[in-house]
């Protein structure tokens, strides 16, 4: 029996329950299944499934608090409101009605009644089935620390699987270009695989670089050790692979010669582990309008002082012809806190671009807007990335704090702010590349000798 009347208390929080409790079957599962068991679901990331009341109930007063402070769902952008696409947000009305039925004891309800669970998580391809996968052709022996580990994988690739009609119709005209609409990476060990960037080597350096390393693969940060020809995309801890809208290819590949090179970050467990991860790419079958370019912000010259509570790097861009802006990614690590980024355009306009104020280390995303939202030649976006490395960071990898600096290990720090973006002319598209170099130039004569050659960042510009 749903009950009327009651006042109810959780954590601190009292609800006036004017009508009735919420139960399982009738009220909280609906959000559940909507909203969170994406994750949490066996074979997902999250630490317990929700898809039965049983596994619901026994961590009600435990779920609430994490979605009353909103801590879960996870969605890290304060800002702009309502901007994205997909936002991971429970809305006020939601949210209490997890909280009361927490507090009144996480009835069931009429379970007969509850809606069907969504189908269970299967681990295959988000995206559907891919046109082409490519996988490391041996396991990879990752060492069990304590250090990070760099590597890169150089792929051989064929499109004698791929249907003729497939590529056909992903074919650039007048080119020897595919068309990519997205790529999926599915890693082979999800215990140690960090995150991935994918490149094509057209140099036949990659393989040659594994040669001179005798094994699978050969170590390499920052730069994947060659003047890469096509960035194809990357994976993160808590990105959603996505097609782009109709008739917008995310990059392009070519139909024959050169290497897929997949670079992966590797976080050692303590003990020795295997990966032998896969990529599935997926190609364009509608006619292609633009293709989506990449510009960055970001600082390699870090030095954080130990203790300092809010070290804040700024770093900032022209834009080099009017485009549109798709989406937004910013990176960091565990001692980020916050991320702040806007356009100032020629006419003195400031739109805000992102506002994250409670960054998550485990939950990054590339973030797309719902509209696209045009920049004009000469817009100047501004990027403010702001630190945490005293005690009272509780994601401080280090007790008592330690200067920290730009590194590969997670312990280390990083920060980026890549925007993708579509020129509105195809005369300007070689501008993007250009403004790319330029930045990674200047971004790399900051740094003293010594670092410019640990980290291997002359060879981005070998030809």
């Amino acid at each position: 029996m749903r009950k009327r009347g009651a006042i109810l208390f959780l954590s601190g929080l009292a609800f006036s329950q004017a009508e009735e409790t919420p139960t399982w079957s009738h009220d909280i599962a609906p959000i559940f299944y909507q909203n969170c068991v994406q994750c949490h679901q066996p074979g997902q990331v999250a630490p317990f499934s929700l898809l039965a009341y049983a596994d619901a109930a026994k961590r009600a007063r435990f779920i609430a608090k994490a979605v009353t402070t909103h801590y879960m769902p996870p969605w890290s952008p304060d800002g702009p409101q309502d901007a994205f696409l997909d936002e991971r947000r429970l809305t006020d009305a939601q949210i209490e009605l997890v909280a009361k039925w927490a507090a009144a004891g996480a009835p069931a309800g009429d379970l007969a009644a509850a809606p069907p669970p969504p189908a269970p998580f299967s681990d295959g391809w988000v995206l559907g089935q891919p046109d082409l996968i490519v996988r490391m052709p041996r396991p990879f022996s990752v060492p069990k620390g304590p250090e990070d580990v760099y590597m890169v994988f150089p792929i051989p690739f064929s499109l004698k699987s791929v249907p003729a009609e497939v590529l056909a119709r992903a074919r650039l005209p007048d080119s020897d270009a595919l068309a990519v609409a997205a790529i999926e990476i599915h890693p082979g060990n999800r215990r140690v695989f960090h995150h991935s960037d994918v490149w094509v080597d057209l140099t036949g350096k990659a393989r040659k670089l594994e040669q001179e390393a005798g094994g699978t693969g050969y170590p390499s940060f920052g730069t994947p050790g060659f003047p890469p020809a096509i960035y194809l995309g990357g994976r993160v801890p808590g990105i959603t692979p996505r097609r782009l809208p109709d008739g917008i290819a995310a990059s392009v590949m070519p139909v024959e010669g050169g290497d897929i090179a997949l670079q992966v970050h590797y976080a050692p467990t303590g003990k020795m582990e295997t990966d032998q991860s896969e990529i599935g790419i997926f190609f364009m079958r509608e006619p292609v309008k633009r293709v989506m370019e990449s510009i960055f912000l970001r600082s390699f010259n870090l030095d954080i002082p130990a203790g300092a509570e809010a070290f804040t790097v700024t770093d900032e861009l022209e834009i080099p012809a009017d485009c549109m802006l798709l989406s937004v990614f910013p990176h960091m690590h565990l001692l980020g806190h916050e991320v702040h980024a806007e356009a100032s355009l020629p006419d003195g306009t400031r739109i805000n671009l992102l506002d994250i104020s409670r960054w998550s280390f485990p939950w990054q995303d590339r973030y797309y807007y719902r509209k696209p939202i045009f920049l004009p030649k000469g817009t100047r976006v501004q990027c403010r990335w702001v630190f945490d490395n005293s005690d009272r960071n509780k994601q401080n990898p280090h007790v008592p704090a330690q200067p920290i600096r730009f590194g590969p290990n997670a312990t280390d720090e990083m920060c980026e702010f890549h925007l993708g973006v579509i020129p509105v002319n195809l005369d300007d598209y070689p501008l993007f590349p250009a403004a790319r170099e330029k930045k990674m130039r200047e971004k790399i004569d900051e740094l003293p000798a010594e670092q410019r050659s640990r980290f291997n960042w002359n060879e981005a510009f070998e030809r």
